[in-house]
């Protein structure tokens, strides 16, 4: 059984060896809570972190709106196959027929087609969603919806609007009033909340000297709170989230969500699903998931300013794995900790990636080559000396969140890639340094071989 003093220790080692400023973890497993604690909230003022602090949850945050939708479709408020347009009239992106083709389930699967990572930076306010509504209605719908996977920050901003239609609440009085409070979590998405409460703030860790230094501003882009800018927790509230997704009861025995809604949640969405990230072998509503034969993994991460966060359900092994921490490698230090216990507790491992080209086919290149455009930004294949090679310039305002986390502006250098799957024009992507790869896919072929999309992370589809 683990114990919050082994867990501390390894808490503790971890964030000394990734030089993470403050991190918070949880093992729940059968009715056992370890809990561990390390650290500061803030290297300006060395103040502790303790059992309460508040962590931003990032893109945890998805899940807890995905759960927030599945209750009122409990309540019959809400239908998953129906189509957004039914709840928001004037639900509208550049392409008009696409836009009338989202569904419910679309948003909480992420086939939307929606914006990936488009995030303007509107003006706080209770009607934020509403405007960001209309910032999307000059923006494209990659793909055909309903047939792609692709992640969507504005897909969950999108939902977050319809949950505020539905109930008649802004985002936070419906998710306090419905998931937050009913589990008695210590979580808001008032950021005046956070003025009264121990808070973490994020940092930049510099990977040459290992320095922290605390990020320039506490929150990015309100208006994006359901896609996770706006839920703060402490690792006490993620345990307890998680465990409300084994049974879908609250601990006082009241029910949060359905058998059929939790089932609905944890079932795999797509066929053809490849090359998105580490632990999401396949895409629920709202929940990545890995099934490793009876036994299956729910998780989810998040990133905001200088900070990351992760959660894993084990329903069969009644299990729940959490950790919150404060600085830009965070990620690297729940990657350890997670893998290694879920491992060792539980048999259970990451699927393997399969990006590095142990095998090549051929193809003729002349096919993939163009320009390929989303508002994450553009993506330019050409053919040199032979070789595919792919360029990535990211949008400005992606290139705005990779400086306000102090890194540098991302490299747009073009990168050799090569087929790995000539039937399912599966790629892996040279990255420059050894061992580094990444995955890159084309999809939707038209009457000449030519793919109409190809995904880098995201969604991009052909421009010319």
């Amino acid at each position: 059984m683990m114990t919050s003093e082994e867990l501390t220790r390894r808490l503790s080692d971890l964030a000394g060896e990734f030089r993470v400023p403050g991190a918070a973890a949880a093992l729940w497993h059968d009715g056992t809570l370890a809990r561990a604690e390390t650290g500061t909230v803030n290297a300006a003022t060395g103040a502790p972190v303790l059992p309460g602090t508040l962590f931003a949850a990032g893109s945890v945050t998805k899940v807890f709106t995905a759960s927030l939708a599945m209750a009122l479709v409990d309540e019959g408020l809400l239908a998953l196959d129906a189509p957004v347009r039914r709840y928001l009239p004037d639900f509208r992106l550049a392409n008009p027929e696409r836009s009338a083709a989202i569904t419910v389930r679309m948003l909480l699967n992420h086939s939307s087609g929606l914006p990936g990572d488009y995030m303007p930076d509107l003006a706080p306010g209770d009607d934020v969603l509403e405007r960001l509504m209309g910032e999307l209605t000059v923006l494209p719908v990659t793909g055909t919806p309903g047939e792609r996977w692709s992640y969507s920050n504005m897909g969950m901003g999108t939902l977050g609007r319809l949950i505020e239609v539905i109930t008649g609440e802004n985002y936070h009085t419906a998710l306090s009033s419905r998931v937050l409070q009913p589990l008695g979590l210590n979580a808001t998405a008032d950021a005046e909340e956070l003025l009264l409460r121990s808070t973490a703030v994020g940092h930049t860790v510099d990977p040459d000297t290992g320095s922290a230094s605390p990020v320039s501003r506490l929150r990015a882009w309100p208006e994006n709170g359901p896609a996770g800018s706006r839920l703060w927790l402490d690792v006490d509230a993620l345990i307890t989230f998680g465990r409300m997704h084994i049974d879908g009861t609250a601990p006082d025995g009241r029910r949060i969500l359905s058998p059929w809604a939790l089932h609905e949640m944890r079932e795999a969405q797509f066929d053809d699903y490849w090359g998105c990230f580490p632990m999401y072998a396949n895409y629920g509503l709202g929940w990545a998931i890995v099934q490793e034969g009876d036994d299956l993994v729910l998780a989810h991460g998040g990133a905001n300013l200088g900070m990351h966060s992760t959660l894993y359900v084990l329903p069969k092994h009644k299990a729940v794995l959490a950790v919150l921490t404060n600085g830009t490698t965070g990620f690297s230090l729940y990657t350890e900790l997670c893998e290694r216990l879920l491992k060792e507790r539980f048999d259970v491992r990451p699927p393997a990636p399969s990006y590095s080209p142990a095998t090549t086919a051929e193809v003729d290149n002349q096919q993939f080559t163009g320009v390929y455009q989303s508002p994450n930004g553009r993506v330019h294949v050409d053919e040199r000396d032979g070789k595919l090679h792919l360029q990535l310039t990211p949008a400005p305002d992606l290139a705005t969140w990779e400086r306000l986390n102090g890194r540098p502006a991302p490299d747009t250098q073009a990168m050799p890639m090569v087929c790995v799957d000539g039937e399912r024009l599966r790629f892996s992507m040279d990255l420059g340094s050894p061992g580094a790869f990444t995955p890159v896919q084309f999809l939707d072929l038209d009457s000449d071989g030519r793919p109409n999309l190809i995904r880098v992370g995201t969604l991009y589809e052909r421009a010319r």
